[in-house]
């Protein structure tokens, strides 16, 4: 049974249609993503299922009850966190009172009747979680990393503590269909797990748009694209919604050139003999053409092409961080950090939220009170991003900001932006009319213009679709400077760093390896480490075997993913093989590629069997 219905939707901006015709259901405890470029309408797709935004064609319907959380909720609750959080449940806690007055009531008068309405109470209380409620509230306040705020009062949080909150509230409700849009945005990386395992078993219907790869791929299990107008629905999490959208458009590519060279030989035919002996045969051929119609093939192109370059070579010691310590007020959020970059070194600082990440970048640029000492090594020029985009200006154009920084002339700042996504009259954009992911280009090129061989990065993923965090993934690969990022994206830092450096309260901790690495020798420290000796953790270099058993455990399973994409690759060539007829070009064509590909597929399949000797 269908919780969401949408039938022939569409929608209109400016006088301008965003979409049509957008249908899709989702089932009674069905969990999937709406994913799309940024601009393609997935807020206002949602919002228009909500009836907040009006449809210009089509129908929605919402059978059973759903809680919505916007990018940006409003919390205008009194009162501690605590109490705000657990009034979501006005009616448990009616029932509890009742409860109450009934027991003084059975004191004083213990009727056969009050007897009776205390054990139905009792009973119905039970069963939807009275006893467990408060339990529960903390456990959610908890696993969102608002147990130390439990006691505060709402209006002293921050937004992006506002923001927790508001997802508090939803979760403890519980609704048939859970709405989460951009859901992991001031979440830090052991909330977004713990936010994974619950929505993993939340029995209710989820529609989240999350441009989080990691993420989609632990919570979903389908995925609706929205693109160029239009929706298209397919099974499987994100990483397998990505390899079918890969083939899939390969497939169409193949089909529209193939049917694009039948046209052009009929059309060719036609030409030649309209007037001639074999006039006959070329008016059927013409109503052959008649009803053939060329196949459109989308190219969905932003014009992104971000280079991040160092502008020259730093000294072999790039930072040395000793016995820092900041403190603001009475609270010292950390002490005893020691760090030492070498050049090349590409390094994600991870922490709990608060525990002072941002902190270190704005130490670092000299920003931010500190204790101890930081040092630049020699020839080092830092270029900072930060995730507030507080280096942006409050009011001018898009082409202001960089005529601000740079000596460029005008033609030459156009080609730029055009680089970033910003083409023809979006340069003139106002800066305080540009969405998140708009701000981020813009302080991404204004990065490039720094040229710096420290990057200093804070949450450089934050309010970026898809295509441009590959487009940034890339760009780091080819830098050839240091990299220090603070992230939650974990599909991100597992593409970009070599080391994950911990921070606590009590200093930073430094690990060899990627993000999975790094996950999977924090899981074993726990299953090995017994809990009275989890306050002397072993050292990490003490580890070495173990991490590099995990590495290659990661490796293989790598080598198996490659394995299963090239087969399916192969699957298809040999499909369009069997359709190429009698067209030897394309033919020969996708013989060479079938080919490349068994070639490619038997290497990966040798070292993975070397692999596993």
């Amino acid at each position: 049974m269908s919780v969401l219905f949408c039938r022939d939707c569409g929608v209109d901006i400016s006088g301008e249609p965003l979409f049509r015709r957008i249908s899709f259901a989702l089932e009674q405890g069905e969990k999937a993503a709406l994913v799309g470029p940024n601009g393609a309408g997935k807020t206002t797709l949602i919002r228009a299922c909500l009836g907040d935004v009006r449809l210009e064609s089509g129908e929605v319907q919402i059978l059973g009850s759903y809680g919505y959380l916007p990018q940006t909720p409003i919390v205008e609750d009194e009162g501690n966190v605590f109490q705000c959080v657990i009034q979501e449940r006005a009616d448990l806690l009616q029932m509890q009172e009742h409860l109450r007055e009934l027991e003084e009531t059975m004191a004083l008068n213990p009727s056969e009747k009050v007897m009776e309405q205390y054990a139905a109470l009792t009973e119905s209380y039970e069963s939807q979680g009275g006893y467990a409620l408060e339990a529960l509230v903390r456990r959610i306040l908890a696993g969102l990393g608002l147990e130390a705020e439990m006691n505060s009062l709402v209006t002293t949080l921050s937004g992006g503590q506002k923001t927790r909150l508001a997802l508090c509230k939803l979760l403890l409700r519980s609704p048939e269909l859970l709405i989460l849009d951009e859901p992991t945005n001031h979440l830090d990386i052991a909330a977004l797990e713990w936010l994974e395992g619950y929505l993993r078993d939340y029995p209710g219907a989820l529609l989240i748009v999350s441009h989080d790869r990691y993420f989609l791929d632990r919570t979903v299990s389908r995925v609706f694209c929205l693109e160029n107008g239009g929706l298209k629905g397919y099974t499987g999490n994100y990483s397998e919604y990505e390899l079918l959208k890969i083939l899939e458009n390969k497939t169409i590519g193949r089909e529209a050139e193939r049917l694009a060279y039948k046209i052009a030989k009929l059309e060719e035919y036609v030409r030649r003999n309209k007037a001639g002996v074999n006039s006959k045969q070329a008016r059927g051929r013409e109503s052959q053409l008649q009803k053939l119609k060329p196949i459109q093939v989308t190219k969905v192109d932003h014009g992104l092409s971000i280079t991040l370059q160092s502008g020259g070579r730093s000294g072999d010691r790039v930072l040395l961080i000793e016995n820092l310590s900041i403190t603001y007020g009475t609270r010292t959020l950390f002490q005893n950090v020691q760090l030492d970059l070498r050049r090349g070194d590409r390094v994600a600082l991870l922490g709990k939220n608060g525990v002072g990440k941002t902190s270190i970048l704005k130490a670092i640029l000299q920003q931010a009170p500190f204790a101890g000492n930081i040092r630049l090594g020699a020839n080092v020029k830092v270029a900072y991003y930060s995730q507030e985009h507080e280096n942006l200006g409050s009011s001018g154009t898009v082409i202001d900001e960089i005529r601000d920084v740079s000596r460029l002339k005008d033609p030459d700042i156009r080609s730029l932006l055009a680089r970033f996504g910003f083409r023809n009259d979006e340069v003139f954009k106002l800066i305080s009319v540009l969405s998140g992911g708009e701000k981020s280009r813009l302080a991404l090129c204004k990065l490039f213009l720094e040229q710096g061989n420290l990057l200093l990065l804070d949450e450089p993923t934050n309010h970026l679709d898809a295509e441009t965090r590959g487009v940034l993934e890339e760009a780091l690969q080819d830098y050839d400077g240091t990299v220090l990022v603070v992230s939650h994206d974990r599909y991100f830092l597992d593409k970009i760093v070599y080391k994950i450096a911990e921070l606590t309260t009590s200093g930073l901790s430094l690990y060899e390896g990627d993000y999975t690495g790094f996950k999977e020798y924090k899981q074993q420290e726990e299953a090995i480490v017994g809990p009275a000796e989890r306050s002397a953790k072993p050292s990490y270099n003490d580890q070495q075997e173990t991490r590099n058993m995990a590495r290659e455990k990661k490796r293989m399973k790598q080598l198996e993913l490659e394995i299963e994409e090239l087969e399916l690759t192969l699957l298809a060539l040999e499909s369009e093989l069997a359709l190429a007829g009698t067209n030897y070009e394309l033919a020969m064509k996708l013989h060479a590629e079938s080919e490349s590909v068994k070639k490619r597929r038997d290497n990966v399949l040798e070292e993975w069997i070397a692999g596993n000797e």
